[in-house]
């Protein structure tokens, strides 16, 4: 099986396994300071000198010489492959490798060494541009961002202009093609047209833990909408996998904690007055391969979302994917300000230091979140709220320390709650293992936003990197257009063009591809498709939850009806949580 295999697959795969995990697998590690020790499994040695640095990512034995990484440990432990060892741990990371044409080897790396090209002109391009635009170094400075920070972040501006970037882009001999598959530019309505995405925003390029700059972020400096903007998914840019200000950060946290935030302007703001481990997720909320990223270089973290309750919401989800990953977590309370960035200008360092001082462990958080629930004395959902969590609790003694707290918060015996927690774990495990697939099955769903989602992606293709989210969940395989939209993914995935004839060839005339959409705001088109993105969920969850709830009344089985419920009650939760994105 051949795969791309490129240095940025490579790294990927390694920041998505920490090397101390792997060889745990197979060696007992014990620690030794800031490292991991045991013999040596590649000579006979009666003392260890086979260290693991968490740190470095590096195994090295100071008695026969070996070192390397976890790819090599493997190469030399197992007696794989390169390729063997690769996909094994790419497969431990839940990563998909992508199969290949070893035709396409050399011409793939050509591409993507030219997009990083494309993007450090761009960087260099916009850069200048704030030099020369007043308005926005004095924005910026009324901010409290000077230009040693400006320069440490390599912020810029894009010009208030169609077709500035897309010139000067030109003008260097770069091919409009190539300019359009890192998402600078977009394509028009009238073909062989493209004009620039970012005008009259100030410019946050996104650079990697190599300093390569994968992609941008852009920023109104007034109350326009959209606020942010952001790079689509391109060849050498994913967000799922990627950071803002980890390039930076990476290099400061040795022995101190990552501090999360959620934008641009906060992690900037958070170096200004010296937390210079701070990072963002990029526009989307948290994942667990940027969890996995983050995991390489430190064990600690906090979490300072805002202080609304999207960003409360973001910031469970978030610790408790720091909790399924075995690491711990605090969340900061923003108390008088909605973000890191509005209390700091308000209050002072000395105040957020004391906001990190005060900051809620896990237990503390939860109780924290839940404690309207608890106050309206309804113990029961109070209970049952902390079961949805903690089942992310890796460790016995942890969960066993925690019933304990939760015990005295609720007047309940500890031995009653734990009885409780093991029915509802083992119930939910004798659904998955039981569940039949003779319950009615629910027909094929359309809902009025698919198709303008497909022809979305005809004006911009690479719209159709964001599908990922329906073709990789499973719930959505009864979607009327899904065998469409996996292909029109899976087209972008291979770089692949996506015109109007060759969606003819995947509809095989199952809808009407010609059509135009009406009143289109090309200046935002990707709010567009995001937009849509919510609603076809929103609508789709709807009816599927309507055809299952028929489906409720025609059971008699016991444990159909109760696996039923379950979905219905999880759909319920998904089109809440979709529609408070949407509003």
């Amino acid at each position: 099986m051949l795969y791309r295999l490129d240095s940025d697959v490579i790294q990927r795969v390694l920041d998505s396994n920490n090397i101390v995990d792997v060889i745990e697998e197979y060696l007992p590690l014990k620690k030794a300071g800031a490292n991991y020790s045991t013999k040596c499994p590649f000579h006979i040695e009666k003392t260890p000198s086979f260290i693991v640095s968490p740190d470095k990512q590096i195994f090295h034995c100071f008695g026969c010489g070996e070192s390397g990484d976890s790819i090599s440990f493997l190469t030399k432990y197992k007696n794989y492959t390169f390729v063997e060892a690769v996909e094994y741990l790419a497969n431990r990371a839940g990563i998909v490798l992508e199969e290949i044409n070893s035709n396409n080897l050399n011409s793939d790396k050509q591409l993507k060494d030219r997009l990083y090209k494309i993007n450090r002109d761009a960087a260099a391009y916009f850069y200048k541009n704030l030099k020369n635009n007043p308005h926005v170094i004095k924005y910026l400075f009324s901010r409290k961002i000077n230009a040693d920070v400006i320069k440490m972040f390599g912020i810029g501006y894009a010009n208030n202009e169609w077709d500035n970037l897309l010139k000067f882009l030109v003008n260097k001999g770069y091919k409009e093609d190539d300019i359009l598959k890192t998402g600078l530019i977009i394509e028009s309505k009238r073909k062989n047209t493209y004009y620039d995405r970012f005008r009259n925003r100030v410019i946050f390029p996104i650079i990697d833990v190599r300093n390569n700059i994968i992609g941008f972020g852009g920023r109104v400096m007034d109350d326009s909408i959209p606020k942010y903007l952001n790079s689509p998914d391109s060849l050498i840019f994913n967000k799922g996998y990627n950071l803002y200000g980890l390039n930076i950060a990476k290099e400061n946290v040795r022995k101190k904690s990552f501090i999360l935030v959620e934008g641009y302007m906060d992690v900037i703001k958070m170096h200004v007055y010296g937390y210079t481990t701070a990072v963002a997720a990029l526009g989307t909320s948290l994942t667990e391969n940027q969890v996995k990223l983050l995991k390489r270089y430190s064990k600690d973290f906090y979490i300072a979302f805002d202080s609304d309750d999207a960003g409360q919401k973001a910031a469970l989800k978030a610790i408790n994917l720091f909790k399924k990953n075995n690491l711990d977590a605090r969340v900061v309370i923003i108390p008088g300000a909605k973000d890191p960035d509005e209390y700091l200008n308000k209050f002072g360092k000395s105040s957020f230091d004391k906001l990190l001082e005060n900051s809620l462990d896990y237990y503390s958080f939860l109780e924290y979140y839940y404690k309207e629930i608890f106050e309206n004395s309804n113990k029961i959902e109070y209970i049952s709220k902390f079961f949805d969590n903690i089942v992310n609790v890796t460790s016995e003694v942890e969960k066993e320390l925690i019933f304990e707290k939760l015990s005295v918060k609720v007047g309940v015996s500890k031995e009653s709650i734990i009885k409780e927690f093991s029915k509802r774990s083992n119930r939910e495990k004798t659904l998955v293992k039981t569940a039949k697939p003779a319950r009615p099955q629910v027909k094929k769903i359309t809902t009025c936003h698919e198709e303008k989602l497909i022809k979305l992606i005809l004006l911009n293709n690479d719209f159709a990197l964001q599908l990922s989210e329906i073709v990789n969940e499973d719930s959505f395989k009864d979607l009327k257009y899904y065998n469409i939209i996996r292909k029109l993914y899976e087209c972008r995935i291979n770089d692949l063009p996506i015109t109007s004839e060759s969606l003819r060839n995947i509809t095989k005339g199952s809808m009407e591809v010609s059509g135009q959409i009406d009143n289109v705001d090309y200046d935002n088109l990707e709010a567009m498709f995001k937009d849509c993105m919510k609603r076809l969920k929103i609508k789709y969850y709807e009816e599927k939850k309507n055809l299952l709830t028929n489906s409720l009344k025609q059971s008699s089985n016991s444990l159909d009806t109760r696996e039923i419920m379950n979905e219905i009650y999880c759909l319920a939760k998904k089109i809440k949580s979709t529609k408070e994105e949407v509003n």
